[in-house]
């Protein structure tokens, strides 16, 4: 067995490494691995025995000597373990070489079929390539060109490195920016029920690659009708407009992409007009055609996406300030807030928006005729949220719900659960002589002689336990039994309250 004789070989190494001779993968990077052998590859390798972490590889070609020390990289084996990059350690001829590869398995099912290429060692030279392959790719310029600058705007003349440090979070071409352009002067006739926004090379639409400088309907958000908001105003005041006449009189109007636009990528858009209830959202919406007595000239407020490195420096003195409905986020969390709070437009408080304000009510005592929704939620923890009792029976804190089971389970831990026992006597009840109760119904005995856990009528008369003396009427003999101090004649009926 051989070693890898040219491992340490260091004019080989820095043999030629001035200059970038190569570039490399992250493939080969990572696996340390040097040049592939020129013409030193094929695809009939076949893996035939194995002993001691050692395989032999044949169906080779142009092997020599000097392979001892070089690697073998195999794949396309039926087995995994015989797929990898291995080092060459013998030479056996110009067809065969040994490897070492302790998962390697024998008599491979694609013997004759495995692809193989014979590699160089790693050196010093690769390593140098591989780090001027890597260095090249992160400056974006030749490895040994000066690391580009870059202006600030807060220090414009002050160049600054585009290293990693100076960049970082900071790659603004990674983000699309939607500016809300606006668009003067646009002329609109009686009847018309779309416009066409003009700006050259600026409204392109999406495609599979680039969805910059679009229309936002086109991109990831099509179809929300907020983020396809457009805003109208009256291109001489600059006022938001409403439907005059109609069915839709007070409705206000807008604006939104017009789906299957005719509109030509990249210079125009076509904006379709809408109307919509001033208490309801735009996803109610109904088309809008321009009526007469309405604007001839309106200014349109329109979004579209633009990456932030190819804005112009004054993109931004066009965004739309005219208010938040021309803003979609805020518009749609203007919406779900007035939606949470249950009130229409113009509404500054809860008057008139409760109901049972009454007295046994807690809206009864809000604090004063106009209450906002902060008075009336602290109205109800006022009226609701303290729970500190007095007594035995309910505990501190609890919620509503576990306080009311509290007294029911109190409730019904006192309470009396009564049965009723009918006996019709088949046979006399003989005096003075214990008589079992019907069913092996029982009782517990009270030694105070009131009757306590067992009530008992014959002939329709309540009877009195006790001694035969004083008037009682029988004896509470058992759990089981009572003894009657007179006989209780056959067809009576005996009706014994059973009391738990």
């Amino acid at each position: 067995m051989s070693t890898r004789k040219n491992a340490l070989d260091q004019s080989i190494d820095i043999a030629g490494s001035l200059t970038q001779i190569s570039t490399k993968t992250l493939t080969d990077e990572t696996g340390a691995l040097g040049q592939p052998v020129s013409g030193q590859t094929g695809s009939a390798a076949n893996v035939t025995t194995v002993a001691a972490g050692v395989a032999t590889i044949t169906g080779l070609t142009g092997m020599t000597a000097q392979s001892v020390g070089s690697f073998l990289t195999l794949s396309g084996a039926a087995s995994g373990g015989n797929n990898g990059t291995f080092l060459i350690i013998t030479y056996n001829s110009a067809t065969s070489v040994d490897v070492s590869n302790s998962a390697a398995v024998a008599s491979d099912g694609n013997n004759g079929s495995i692809t193989w290429t014979e590699r160089d060692p790693y050196t010093l030279e690769d390593d140098l390539n591989f780090v001027r392959t890597d260095r090249a790719a992160i400056k974006g310029v030749a490895y040994d060109a000066a690391i580009p600058t870059y202006d600030r705007p807060t220090a414009v003349g002050t160049l600054v490195p585009a290293n990693l440090s100076n960049i970082a979070d900071k790659t603004l071409d990674a983000h699309a920016w939607v500016i809300n352009r606006k668009f003067l002067g646009q002329a609109v006739s009686t009847g018309d029920g779309y416009i066409t926004v003009t700006s050259v090379g600026s409204l392109k639409h999406a495609d599979a690659v680039d969805t910059t400088g679009v229309p936002i309907n086109d991109g990831a958000d099509a179809g929300a009708n907020e983020a396809t908001y457009v805003e109208i105003a009256d291109g001489y005041d600059e006022s938001a407009l409403e439907v005059l006449t109609g069915v839709f009189a007070g409705h206000r109007v807008f604006g939104r992409t017009r789906a299957g636009t005719t509109g030509t990528s990249p210079d125009s858009v076509e904006i379709e007009f809408r109307s919509v209830s001033k208490d309801a959202d735009i996803s109610t919406s109904r088309p809008y055609t321009w009526e007469a007595g309405q604007p001839s000239t309106i200014s349109v407020f329109y979004g579209y996406r633009e990456r932030a490195d190819q804005l112009t420096e004054t993109a931004f003195r066009t965004v739309l300030t005219n208010g938040i409905v021309g803003d979609a986020d805020l518009r749609k969390d203007v919406i779900d807030i007035r939606t949470v709070i249950g009130v229409p437009d113009d509404t500054t408080n809860l008057v008139n928006q409760l109901t049972n304000q009454t007295n046994y009510y807690p809206f009864s005592d809000l604090p004063d005729a106009t209450p906002s929704v902060v008075e009336a939620l602290n109205t109800l923890n006022e009226q609701i949220g303290v729970r500190d009792y007095t007594g035995s029976i309910l505990t501190d804190g609890l919620t509503i719900t576990a306080s009311l089971q509290e007294l029911a389970n109190a409730i019904s831990a006192g309470a009396q659960v009564v049965t009723r026992v009918i006996e019709r006597l088949t046979s006399t009840a003989t005096k003075n002589t214990p008589h079992t109760l019907p069913g092996g119904n029982s009782y517990t005995l009270d030694a105070t002689d009131n009757g306590l856990y067992l009530w008992i009528f014959w002939r329709g008369v309540l009877r009195h336990p006790g001694a035969v003396v004083d008037g009682n009427d029988y004896d509470e003999t058992s759990t089981t039994s009572i003894t009657p101090y007179t006989d209780i004649k056959t067809d009576n009926i005996i009706d014994y309250f059973l009391v738990a």
